[in-house]
């Protein structure tokens, strides 16, 4: 419970700060509407020439686009905008103060930052599913959605982790900036199915950075597309993840110098 007052501390914080400037946020929902909108224009074009892309119908690849902007919204809301921070902190010698507060440092470094406005491409991400759902006639069980937001934790989790994991890198490294830059050019595949890439690329994208696992499965899941095995190997990925991503972390704290050393 101490927890979970904690973060909503941070994040009653956050919505007070982007609800102060409110034509501001009114301009970044916007730009998340318009931005959406032209993802979803630029499927239509595809689609407009072919009946199917890779065995994967509009409806489908609708789904999977959903997917993605919903993994992106949470990513952007809850995730990266405190480890971003840490990044800077390290550098500015200023991490010190994180060290000292009575709370686990990976807890802080990874909750005390929300940037509300993206809960628009959470919320948006989501109603695309929804569509493509309806535009299938897909039957959703409740035993199928409980699959599927399995293997959404299970993606975010391996998002999460990685990220965690380059992060990590600053305590050696003082600049990192550019390689999150590598992996969001990586996430970027996951607006696609996996299978429309070359052989050499798809091996990349499921076993090195497992952009397959974080939105290709759980749209192929919801859609029917996806075998058992991979079902399961979603949260599987996600758990191992997190533990070996928290382990780095302890090790990166180990190397860190405070700034009054």
């Amino acid at each position: 419970m101490r927890i979970v007052r904690i973060v909503s501390a941070f994040l009653r914080a956050a919505i007070l700060k982007e609800t102060a400037y409110r034509a501001e946020l009114v301009g970044n929902l916007f730009r998340s509407v318009i931005g959406i909108a032209v993802a979803v224009g630029g499927l239509a074009v595809v689609f407009s020439h072919t009946s199917e892309l890779s065995g994967w119908r509009l409806e489908q690849a609708m789904v999977l686009l959903g997917v993605y902007y919903l993994v992106q919204g949470i990513v952007q809301t809850a995730l990266s905008p405190s480890l971003n921070e840490v990044v800077s902190e390290v550098r500015k010698g200023t991490f010190d103060y994180v060290l000292l507060k009575p709370v686990p440092s990976l807890l802080l470094s990874s909750t005390r930052r929300f940037v509300v406005w993206h809960l628009a491409d959470v919320l948006l991400g989501g109603a695309i599913i929804a569509i493509g759902l309806i535009r299938l006639e897909a039957q959703i069980t409740f035993g199928v959605a409980a699959i599927f937001v399995g293997v959404m934790v299970g993606g975010v989790a391996i998002v999460f982790s990685i990220w965690l994991a380059l992060t990590t890198l600053v305590f050696w490294f003082v600049r990192v900036e550019n390689i999150t830059m590598i992996f969001q050019l990586f996430f970027d595949t996951g607006r696609y199915p996996v299978e429309i890439y070359p052989f050499w690329l798809r091996q990349l994208l499921t076993f090195v950075f497992p952009v397959a696992f974080i939105t290709t499965v759980p749209a192929q899941t919801i859609t029917g597309r996806e075998p058992l095995v991979a079902i399961w190997l979603a949260p599987l990925i996600g758990a191992l993840a997190l533990l070996a991503a928290a382990r780095f972390w302890r090790i990166g704290l180990s190397r860190y110098t405070s700034a009054s050393s």
